[in-house]
């Protein structure tokens, strides 16, 4: 199995687990899980408790993409004289796993009352066996099955395939720390408000933008946001697609007030000039997301009198109906916790990547795109000492399947993978913590690289708000704050004659690039050679940088510089792992830097689908 074999071990680190960390995995509760973790070092061991509504067997796998082949499974059950079975296995197909040559999974305990099967079991985070999967910091697609009735004479076989039903994925992320500090270690004086729309009824259109203006909280001195948490109208969670909370400067409240204009659909006439000074992202959730904690020195400044403290929020939601339905109505939004104890840092957030110039060409597979934070924004904006970033949200739309965020050196020498989700879910998009928090300084370099895959998409796709369009972001959380918004780069489709899009098609060079994206579009019988053709030309054609200020969404100066993307080759890939010792390291684009342990260590997906 590739995935024991390729992976970075960037850094050794721990983290400290309060409390097991749990998911309904079937409607009704019928099948859950839970798991904890006190280290996420190789050797370190995650704990994981299966409880289902049977007197059968019972399974939890770990798959990259949610169905059984390639899976990495755990069988168990306890037999009529009460004697508990655990099998470490592995699938190779749509039928009956293999049982591993080794079994690197440890029975803690088992109960079998009043019709509910329960195991405990333990297993290192990677194994080191070709055969089991390695835990790492991408999305998991926990998958499930249970079965009626024990193996026969303890022999596990086809006769207790699990049916239609009792099966399912589900994806999570294990090694989850943003949401395990339990409210009650937090300050006593905490309040909070609610950012939500009332009532809405959202509109029969298969995407919706819909701002509201909202009065921050009245408070005479400094507070500092603790947490936020999605509050999503129930019957409604396939419609909230994310949800983005802006702080906004130079807002004239009374004129605001007057003119009746505080929410409506977003950049359209329905909402006031103001909207134009609410590009500072205080907070982004998506689809999948849970509460949100800030590390417990850090805190979102709110209140005051001095120019930290908002004059307004917005909050913008995004709707996703791809039925056209005429009949939702919704009142979700976001919950704000504060408190007036202050802590050592005021956090912010910066958004890094692009929407612009994105091309995606039909049935892509593995085609990727890139938007790169440049030295000429961070040596504006970073102080002199840098800033810290300590958690981050990856987003793009339906055509995501991987997202890497990657950190250079001022002068290029050195380069590291600072987050990365291998099995992106558009579905499940959580705000997730550094293991480690980095030390970003002025003239650095991050660059953002998405991976687009869909064999049934037959069109070009460009970069827009609709889900059937795309994007490739990624929210920062750093500090202490600093005015700044976004930060990236895009590409032109500016033809010159050494452009590979020139030399296949012979494109006049002094074309527009509307006409250039049109002469695309009339490609006869879009080829995978000439999706290489078109991938060729990201990398080897100039991207230009933007970079604009914490409001009023301005530009800092001299940023629109063109930049060379193959002056940022993606990291080379550590061998920090004992289990690959006489591994040599290819410095692989892509599948290598797949599988990360510590710095980037997480899941590597979890779940199967038995079909």
């Amino acid at each position: 199995m590739e995935t024991a074999l390729l992976f970075i071990l960037l850094l050794l680190c721990n983290f400290v687990s309060t409390e097991d960390l749990s998911a309904s995995l079937a409607a009704g509760g019928k099948f859950n899980v839970s798991w904890s973790f006190s280290e996420t070092t190789p050797d370190s061991e995650i704990v994981f408790t299966i409880s289902a509504h049977t007197e059968g067997w019972v399974g939890l796998g770990f798959s990259p993409n949610g169905a059984m082949t390639g899976a990495d499974l755990i069988v168990a059950w306890i037999d009529s004289e009460g004697t508990s079975h655990l099998m470490d296995m592995h699938a190779t197909g749509n039928w009956l796993p293999l049982v591993d040559s080794s079994q690197d999974v440890s029975l803690v305990s088992a109960s079998e009352v009043n019709g509910v099967t329960s195991v405990t079991f333990k297993r290192k985070i990677n194994t080191c066996d070709d055969e089991d999967a390695v835990i790492m910091t991408s999305t998991t697609r926990l998958i499930y099955a249970f079965g009626d009735t024990d193996p026969t004479n303890n022999v596990l076989s086809s006769l207790n395939y699990h049916g239609a039903t009792n099966r399912g994925v589900k994806s999570v992320y294990l090694l989850d720390t943003a949401s395990k500090i339990p409210d009650e270690s937090l300050p006593d004086d905490l309040q909070y408000f609610d950012l939500n729309v009332t009532d809405y009824h959202v509109p029969a259109t298969d995407t919706t933008y819909h701002c509201s203006f909202h009065d921050p909280p009245q408070l005479d001195t400094k507070h500092h946001i603790l947490s936020i948490e999605p509050l999503i109208t129930k019957g409604n969670e396939a419609l909230v697609h994310h949800m983005v909370f802006y702080a906004c400067w130079g807002v004239d409240k009374e004129h605001l007030r007057n003119n009746n204009k505080t929410e409506g659909i977003c950049a359209t006439p329905e909402m006031p000039e103001f909207e134009s000074s609410c590009f500072n992202v205080e907070y982004a959730w998506a689809i999948g997301g849970s509460k949100f904690y800030w590390p417990a020195h850090t805190g979102v400044p709110i209140g005051g009198n001095d120019s930290s403290s908002p004059d307004y929020y917005m909050l913008q939601m995004h709707y996703d109906n791809p039925q056209l339905l005429d009949t939702w109505v919704d009142s979700s939004g976001l919950r704000v916790t504060y408190t007036s104890n202050l802590r050592e840092k005021d956090a912010g957030t910066i958004q890094v990547g692009t929407v612009d110039g994105l091309i995606v060409p039909p049935k892509p597979e593995n085609f990727e795109y890139i938007s790169i934070c440049h030295t000429s924004c961070t040596e504006q904006w970073m102080p002199d000492d840098g800033v810290t970033v300590f958690g981050y949200l990856l987003h793009a739309h339906l055509l995501g399947a991987k997202i890497k965020l990657d950190w250079y050196s001022k002068d290029g020498s050195q380069s590291e993978v600072l987050a990365e989700d291998n099995f992106y879910d558009f579905n499940y998009q959580e705000n997730r913590l550094l293991p480690v928090p980095k030390k970003l300084l002025p003239g650095e370099t991050l660059k953002v690289t998405c991976t687009y895959t869909d064999s049934s998409r037959d069109r070009f796709t460009y970069g827009g708000e609709p889900s059937t369009d795309e994007m490739c972001l990624a929210f920062l959380n750093y500090y202490p704050k600093q005015q700044i918004s976004t930060c990236g780069s895009y590409t032109s489709i500016n033809i010159n004659q050494t452009d590979p899009l020139y030399q296949r098609w012979g494109f006049n060079t002094s074309s527009n690039v509307e006409d250039n994206i049109e002469l695309l579009e009339e490609v006869a019988n879009w080829s995978k050679e000439d999706t290489l053709v078109l991938q060729r030309s990201y990398y080897e054609t100039d991207h230009y940088s933007f970079c604009t200020k914490l409001s009023f969404h301005i530009n800092y100066p001299n940023v629109l510089v063109p930049i060379s993307p193959q002056s940022y080759p993606d990291p080379p890939v550590s061998q920090g792992n004992s289990c690959l010792q006489d591994t040599p390291n290819s410095g692989a684009k892509s599948t290598a830097s797949l599988y990360l342990v510590c710095s980037v260590v997480g899941l590597y997906s979890l779940s199967y689908k038995l079909s």
